[in-house]
Parts: C-alpha cells; structure tokens; sequence
C-alpha cells in the first residue's frame, strides 16, 4: 500500500512539474501578429442529432496582417442544418488587441453573398424559400496562443442577411447569433 502511495505522489509530482514548465513556456509566447503574418483558420460547430444526419456549420479563412494586429482575409462557411442547407463567401476583417499576450481580444467584421437551399420536409412556421443574399457580421472573441504560431478562438459571431437563410427553432430568420471556436495557426 505505501509503494502504490509513493507511486501516485511521483506521479502527481511529475505532472506538477510538466504543468509548470508548459506554463513558464506559455508565458513567453509573444503572438504572430505583426505586418506581413499570414494566417488559416478551420471552427465551426458539429452537433449530433437523433436522426442518421450530423449537422454542422464549418467555417474555413486565409488572412494576412496588413498591419501589426490589423487583418483582412476571406471565408468560406458551409453549413447544413435538419436540411437547410447554407453556403457563404465573405471577406472579413478583425483587430487583435494586447497582442504581446497569450489570451489575445479580438473584434471584427465582414461582407459577403450567402446562398440558402431548404428541403420540402422542414417543419418550420415560414414560408420557405430557397435564396441568395448578401451577409454581413460582426464578431468579438479572444484568442488563447498555445505557441507562437498557433492558437485556439472562441467568439460570439452576429450575422444579418439580405434574405431568410438562418434556420432557428421553429422558423427560417435573416439573422443569427452564434458561438464559434476554431483553430488559428499563423505562418
């Protein structure tokens, strides 16, 4: 019983000691985010219905750093929901601030066309119809930096359109409010 006891404190020690060291590393992590910095991204969100059908909402960008924390890019988001299916072309922009830090705040925006495609077996209260549109968002976030280059992203995304392509609950909406996470890595 006293080796197993010892054994679980050396393992508790080890791992004390790792975090440590990842932490005394993280904390020198000055963030990519200066003139010239290129930047992918792939987030969304996956849910899991009862149904035989995934549901998603993935996001794809390419940016690069016109100036030190100043960013333009474009995006492309694919999204299929109980058979609404979305499709999204923008470009965007986003500000980083307090960039010599691991937790980094974000604001940002863009404008783009959206194209929506409903199945005839959605129960909603609206009238369906297919659509294209203009869209547009504004986003805050923050992003936590593992290494210099890399980063995860959460944000709260608002996006308006020019026409109903957001299916919610019970009803097919020109808006949406969304919580995103995604994975950043900077080259």
């Amino acid at each position: 019983m006293r080796a197993a006891a010892m054994t679980r404190l050396a393992i508790l020690g080890s791992a004390m000691a790792a975090s440590a060291t990842l932490a005394q590393e993280s904390e020198r992590t000055t963030p990519m985010l200066d003139d010239g910095t290129q930047e992918l991204s792939v987030g969304g969100t996956i849910d899991l219905p009862e149904s035989d059908e995934i549901d998603y909402d993935i996001e794809g960008s390419y940016g690069y750093f016109i100036r030190d924390g100043l960013e333009i890019g474009v995006e492309i988001n694919a999204a299929d929901f109980d058979g609404a299916d979305r499709i999204e072309l923008s470009g965007f922009t986003e500000y980083n601030f307090m960039r010599d830090q691991n937790l980094v705040p974000y604001v940002g925006g863009g404008l783009g066309l959206v194209s929506a495609d409903f199945d005839e077996t959605i129960e909603v209260d609206t009238t369906l119809d297919d659509g294209d549109g203009a869209i547009f968002n504004i986003e805050g976030g923050v992003k936590f930096f593992l290494r210099p280059y890399m980063a995860i992203s959460t944000s709260i995304d608002f996006s308006v359109s020019t026409d109903d392509v957001f299916e919610t609950d019970e009803a097919i909406e020109d808006n949406l409010t969304s919580f995103r996470i995604a994975m950043r890595y900077y080259f």
